[in-house]
C-alpha cells in the first residue's frame, strides 16, 4: 500500500487501498480474532468447578492478551479504513460539485 498521504493518492488508488484494508479487516477478524474469542469463551465457560479452578490465571491472562493485541490491529485498520473513506467521499463530492 502507498505511504504517501491519503489525499494526494488519486481516487482510483483511494479506492484500491480501501479495497484491500477491507479485505484485510475480514481476514484478520475470522482467521485471528474470531478464533482466539472463541478459544478464550471455551476456557472460561467450563461448568465444573474443578476443572475451572486447574485453569491458572495466566492462562486466561495470556489468551485476553493475544485478544487485546488482535483488536488494537483491527482497530488500526478500522482507523486506516476510516481516513480512506472520508477521502473518498471529500474528493467524489468536490467532483461532483465541481461540474
Amino acid at each position: 500500500m502507498a505511504e504517501r498521504p491519503v489525499e494526494q493518492l488519486t481516487l482510483r488508488d483511494m479506492f484500491t487501498n480501501a479495497e484491500w484494508l477491507v479485505r484485510d479487516l475480514g481476514a484478520h477478524l475470522n482467521q485471528a480474532f474470531r478464533p482466539k474469542s472463541r478459544a478464550l469463551i471455551e476456557l472460561v465457560e467450563i461448568r465444573v468447578t474443578e476443572e475451572r479452578d486447574a485453569i491458572p490465571d495466566s492462562t486466561v491472562r495470556s489468551n485476553m492478551a493475544a485478544i487485546l493485541s488482535s483488536d488494537d490491529y483491527s482497530q488500526t485498520l478500522f482507523q486506516k479504513l476510516d481516513r480512506y473513506l472520508a477521502a473518498i467521499d471529500e474528493r467524489a463530492e468536490g467532483a461532483i460539485t465541481a461540474k
